[in-house]
């Protein structure tokens, strides 16, 4: 008689412990992040131990805010169990009280000793002032699940990225979202209801979210690390909005695991969702841009690639416009263009250079050189190419008031015919960690940039 699975909970403090499957490894629970969860006995994990599912609610933006995490006052106890299944209760609030979170989380595995993990969310907001949301264009405010399986990004860029695709099952209708690193509708605002499944496929075990009875979801997939964010929608605008005291909202999923086969089965049946306009953005290279290349028809494998990227840093975006120019180009027909009808400061930019994005290492002492082709047409205000750099122990490489930024001497209004910039950054120790390139315009008028080119010197 075959033996029935024994699924147990060993405490190892006040927020966390360890769950066995016939005393063989399933999970751990550290701070109420569930972290190298091995749903099939002796497979890799789905869910590593660098960024693990938080068994809380949260508003993902600016989520290190101890009033936006429900991650304060953490406490995780066992409430249930019997043969084959295990029920676990992770509690936390803000580190104010003005929300308070329950996550009931139930492991069970089956004859073969698979184990699906099962969460029932709540949400309660106390007598007290309320809690303030503010609104998350990509995907629901409230999150309630945020996955990044393990190996669908490498920080270090050193091991090759699994999961080239993933599905959106509703229904018996089924979409598929190509792995690339656009900021695209395809990945955003991705409406699922009770029983609607999304997964990440094309490997051998392939991580898959159920959602469970009464829950209308919002997901968004992270264009960067392909994590994904499943929250419940609050704000209908702009807007922020404060939940008032005695406000409850309940979400439920479960998690498990798609074999090859299946997963195949459920690929050849869908359609591929559309990334819109954005497939036309331009693809850093790592050699000269002459800007044809695109996501669109670019000759290179798009997983890799990574974009070129918009960024306003003052004034209005709406008198801003940035476009890959069919018509104007130094060497051929192709280039970058900046457009302001009004002054700002805005600049297209390659913010993904270096080992974290699968280019070697930068090296002790040395330096960079950043060239470009530049033609103005009634400018007012400043042109210029930058190098900005991160050092190690230097502050979040997320913020860039920690970055050091080298710039060209500046290109001062009016109208110019192609004319070459440069910058060289001096011997660089430390030895750069994140290095940012930066074709700028600040103020009004129209700028081209062509023939870009980085480079590493001695």
């Amino acid at each position: 008689m075959a033996r029935s699975p024994k699924i147990s909970f060993v405490r190892t403090g006040r927020d966390g412990g360890r769950v066995r499957l016939n005393g063989g490894p399933v999970a751990t629970i550290r701070r109420l992040t569930l972290i190298n969860f091995s749903p099939v006995p002796g497979a890799p994990a789905l869910v590593g131990n660098e960024a693990g599912v938080p068994l809380y609610w949260r508003q993902y933006a600016d989520h290190q805010d101890p009033e936006r995490s429900l991650d304060s006052h953490r406490h995780l106890e066992k409430i249930g169990g019997g043969p084959g299944w295990l029920r676990l209760r992770a509690t936390g609030a803000t580190r104010s009280r003005s929300a308070r979170s329950a996550f009931d989380v139930t492991f069970r595995a089956d004859a073969r000793g698979r184990v699906t993990l099962a969460v029932q969310a709540r949400l309660e907001i106390p007598v007290g002032p309320g809690w303030r949301v503010t609104p998350q264009p990509d995907h629901g405010e409230l999150a309630f699940l945020t996955l990044w399986p393990a190996g669908v990004f490498s920080p270090t860029g050193r091991e090759p990225k699994r999961y080239q695709a993933c599905l959106v099952q509703r229904g018996t209708r089924v979409e598929s979202i190509a792995h690339h690193h656009l900021e695209s509708p395809d990945k955003q605002r991705l409406k699922l209801g009770a029983g609607d499944r999304f997964a990440w496929v094309r490997e051998d075990r392939n991580p898959v979210v159920t959602i469970g009875p009464d829950t209308l979801a919002e997901a968004g997939v992270c264009a960067y690390m392909w994590d994904t964010h499943f929250g419940l929608r609050v704000c209908r605008g702009e807007l922020p909005v404060v939940l008032p005291p005695g406000t409850v909202r309940t979400a439920a999923y479960e998690l498990g695991v798609l074999g090859r086969s299946a997963a195949a089965r459920l690929q050849r049946r869908a359609r591929l969702r559309s990334p819109g306009a954005a497939a036309d953005t331009p693809a850093y290279t790592g050699a000269r841009h002459d800007f044809l290349a695109t996501f669109r028809q670019g000759p290179f494998d798009s997983n890799p690639a990574w974009p070129w990227q918009r960024a306003v840093m003052s004034g209005s975006p709406a008198c801003v416009e940035f476009a890959r120019d069919a018509r104007v180009g130094r060497s051929d027909i192709y280039s970058l263009r900046l457009s302001h009808r009004a002054p700002a400061c805005a600049a297209w930019q390659a913010t993904t250079l270096g080992p974290a994005f699968g280019e070697p290492p930068f090296r002790r002492g040395q330096r960079l050189q950043l060239t470009a082709w530049v033609r103005m047409r009634g400018v007012r205000g400043r042109v210029r190419i930058a190098v900005r750099v991160h050092r190690k122990g230097r502050g979040s490489v997320f913020d860039v008031a920690n970055y050091e930024v080298f710039a060209s001497a500046g290109l001062r209004g009016g109208d110019l015919d192609w004319c070459e910039v440069s910058v060289v950054t001096p011997h660089l120790t430390p030895v750069p960690d994140r290095v940012h390139l930066l074709l700028e315009l600040d103020g009004a008028g129209r700028v081209w940039f062509d023939d870009v080119e980085f480079a590493r010197l001695p």
